[in-house]
């Protein structure tokens, strides 16, 4: 999947723009995506960030879940993109600015980032371990809000693993 899945993906619009690139929302068979278009310049940043995606033992729901890192280029361009799960609701920053929310809902948001961020912290020993990860740059624009009202923890272009 990994090297041909930038072909398969038809950008659909730009749902966000940072130092890094551009985040778009596309679509791949069928189903929403989340494409972060990296600047070339970035290129260690689309590197760092691809690695600790395919960190052994890293999947959790409450981590944003990655599909595929891929490069795509013309020869006089090219692009590096990072393929995740779509998350209609965009970050939490965006989410309590246009949400009135009860204290469940506020208990549910807040739970399911610190699960995320404790997952993201936690050594894991075992044949295929997993090393501690310190995300380095967590804030409201960074945790997504999903469907369910549940948060999950995403930009780790700047993690590093211990």
């Amino acid at each position: 999947v990994q090297r041909t899945i930038a072909k398969q993906i038809q950008m659909v619009k730009q749902i966000g723009k940072g130092r890094y690139g551009e985040v778009w929302m596309g679509k791949w068979r069928g189903e929403k995506v989340a494409v972060k278009v990296f600047f070339t310049t970035e290129e260690a940043s689309w590197f760092r960030e691809t690695e600790i995606y395919q960190t052994v033992l890293m999947r959790h729901e409450n981590i944003l879940g990655f599909i595929a890192a891929d490069i795509k280029g013309t020869g006089s361009w090219t692009q590096l993109y990072l393929i995740t799960d779509y998350h209609e609701n965009g970050s939490l920053y965006d989410y309590l600015k246009s949400t009135t929310l009860d204290t469940k809902a506020m208990l549910k948001l807040a739970y399911s980032s610190v699960s995320g961020l404790c997952h993201l912290h936690t050594e894991i020993f075992s044949t295929q371990g997993k090393p501690a990860i310190a995300h380095r740059d967590l804030k409201s624009k960074n945790i997504l809000v999903k469907k369910n009202g549940t948060c999950c923890i995403a930009d780790l272009g700047l993690a590093v693993k211990f």
